[in-house]
């Protein structure tokens, strides 16, 4: 039967390397998809058609607001620690117009959100402490990074800032 079997032909592997090669990018495509599906937090932005309808208001809000030239500062101090983790803390928010002097009559709002977990934000309303100072202290279950969004209101007039913010 020896005499009978023919040689292979020369370059008989080829397809073989064709069909490797498509199962490694099958499989690293399978490895790929998989840590993308357990690792995403679910995070997303809500009701995003109507924000992208409103962006062209967004710009011109951020245009009026630069010429407007309210400058803020934010300081956010840990307070007593929680048995469960958490802590208190005091938002303080001093406003200053384009000239440096204090601004006052403010409505002041500020919203710190978790940007890793969702349903953990907490909002305050801050008080007036006088000389443009604003502060109000809300209770934060985790430390680590918050996102702060600040609010200020004066008749038409608004101003807002976001800051991010590490908690020890």
């Amino acid at each position: 039967m020896n005499a009978m079997a023919k040689p292979r032909q020369r370059g008989w592997w080829y397809p073989w390397l064709f069909v490797g090669f498509m199962l490694v990018v099958v499989a690293v495509n399978a490895v790929m998809a998989t840590l993308a599906v357990r690792t995403f937090p679910g995070l997303q932005t809500e009701d995003a058609y109507n924000k992208g309808l409103r962006h062209n208001d967004t710009i011109a809000d951020g245009r009026s607001q630069e010429q407007r030239g309210w400058r803020m500062s934010l300081e956010v101090k840990p307070l007593a620690a929680s048995p469960e983790g958490g802590r208190d803390a005091e938002v303080v928010v001093a406003f200053v117009d384009r000239d440096g002097q204090p601004l006052e009559r403010l409505d002041v709002a500020a919203v710190l959100h978790r940007p890793t977990v969702a349903g953990f934000d907490r909002s305050v309303s801050l008080e007036p402490r006088g000389g443009g100072v604003y502060a109000g202290t809300l209770a934060l279950p985790f430390a680590g990074q918050w996102d702060a969004r600040v609010t200020a209101r004066r008749d038409a007039d608004t101003h807002q800032a976001t800051q991010r913010l590490f908690l020890p």
